[in-house]
């Protein structure tokens, strides 16, 4: 008969540092594969934000959340506003210094305009006092018609912003323009076929110009509406009598 050893209290101390390493080993090998598995699914994700995510030709600007604003339709030569956030990634200052598009010219809204022109004014018809008429021909005189009564040409049409695009971004900085902000781009008036729900701006591109002068561009060929705030009514059925 083989009589069993007792086990040393050095044995067991042994035997319990190993199966506590086993399970630690066993624990991190099971974090590090559910870790794994969300990082893979998180890279799948799409941004619940909607809108086009596009950067410039070289890199260094971002274009974030390019949508145009909600409407149920825009009629041709109405103004067209867009929102978009534009992130200077370079070391050095750049700025938006254009913006053009098949659908229509751009223009800022809510900027610095340039100051308008002084008109200048107009000239006096009356006569320094004490002064003669020259003698003439009374028709000729006849014909000078007081300023006050000459026909005015008609005003140019007003435009909804400044075709003077400058918006300034900082180094690492971010700047937003959408309507929410009184600051934002639009299409002045658009031009072609009305824009309705679904539709999109074509070909707008972005011109950005660094401090050195160099410049970058971000071209979209279509510039989405944003989705309405809520689901558009879905339209009724038709039910027919079965006696019809």
């Amino acid at each position: 008969m083989t009589r069993s050893t007792p086990a040393t209290p050095l044995a067991r101390r042994t035997l319990l540092r190993a199966g506590l390493l086993a399970t630690a080993a066993l624990g991190a090998g099971l974090l590090s594969a559910c870790g794994a598995g969300q990082i893979t699914q998180t890279n799948n994700q799409v941004p619940a934000v909607p809108g086009i995510n596009v950067n410039s030709a070289d890199g260094q600007v971002a274009l974030r959340d390019g949508v145009v604003a909600y409407a149920d339709e825009y009629k041709t030569g109405s103004t067209v506003p867009i929102s978009v956030r534009l992130f200077n990634n370079s070391t050095q200052a750049v700025k938006l210094t254009g913006v053009t598009s098949d659908s229509g010219k751009f223009v800022l809204v809510g900027g610095a305009k340039p100051a308008a022109a002084a008109a200048a004014p107009a000239p006096s018809s009356a006569s320094p006092s004490g002064s003669k008429k020259p003698s003439g021909n009374a028709s000729a005189s006849a014909d000078e018609t007081p300023a006050a009564d000459r026909p005015v040409a008609a005003p140019a049409p007003t435009s909804a912003g400044s075709s003077n695009i400058s918006v300034a971004i900082p180094v690492n900085g971010v700047v937003v323009l959408s309507p929410s902000t009184n600051t934002y781009l639009a299409v002045d008036k658009l031009t072609g076929q009305p824009l309705r729900a679904g539709g999109a701006l074509k070909n707008v591109v972005f011109t950005f110009t660094y401090a050195d002068g160099k410049t970058t561009t971000i071209t979209l060929p279509n510039l989405p509406m944003t989705p309405p705030l809520t689901p558009l009514p879905k339209p009724s059925a038709v039910v027919h009598n079965e006696g019809e």
